[in-house]
């Protein structure tokens, strides 16, 4: 079954989202804009929903935005929950292409091994193409990644959320953002 409450605004968001979860599919959208406007829209609007988006401080953001307020964060991760309605979103610093590199570069995992450019222009030129939604590259990239901290992160905020859609907590939230602590959240 699709999962359509999960909205990530990029190509690459999208198969990095699918790739950590158990799903048929999200409700990709193109750009930051189009997610604040899925989720505002008809079908999303008072329904459980979960944005993922980059928090690009050379962009403008969505002024949906600000209805948000920060749960807790890490170095690329901001986690919000709207202050009314059972929204959420995943903010990724400063993007997507960023974090990526970051964290194989964290984890001494080399993104060439992928056939992946390691600089940043390159490699966005990669990450934004539509193919990169699909591209096996990718996937197995994020298979190499799966034990980085902030990866784990993600995965498990995204697991928690699909698994507590109405009845999360925000102390149960907290916890994932603290690697050492027992998670009962945590999904391999």
């Amino acid at each position: 079954m699709k999962d359509l409450y999960i909205v990530p605004e990029c190509y690459v968001d999208t198969n990095l989202v699918e790739s950590l979860l158990t799903t048929d599919g999200v409700n990709h959208q193109k750009g930051c804009y189009a997610v604040a406007n899925t989720m505002k829209g008809r079908v999303l609007n008072d329904a459980f929903a979960i944005g993922v988006i980059d928090f690009d401080t050379e962009k403008t953001q969505p002024t949906y935005v600000c209805e948000f307020i920060e749960i807790a964060h890490a170095e690329h991760i901001i986690l919000m929950k709207h202050n009314s309605k059972p929204h959420y979103l995943v903010m990724i610093k400063p993007a997507m292409d960023q974090f990526i590199l970051d964290c194989a570069e964290e984890q001494d995992v080399s993104v060439t091994d992928f056939d992946l450019p390691q600089d940043l222009e390159r490699f966005k030129k990669n990450t934004k193409n539509v193919n990169s939604k699909n591209d096996i590259r990718f996937k197995k990239l994020f298979k190499a990644l799966r034990q980085n901290p902030e990866i784990v992160i993600l995965r498990n905020i995204l697991n928690y959320l699909k698994e507590h859609r109405y009845q999360s907590r925000e102390e149960d939230l907290l916890k994932l953002f603290h690697p050492t602590s027992p998670c009962a959240f945590s999904r391999p």
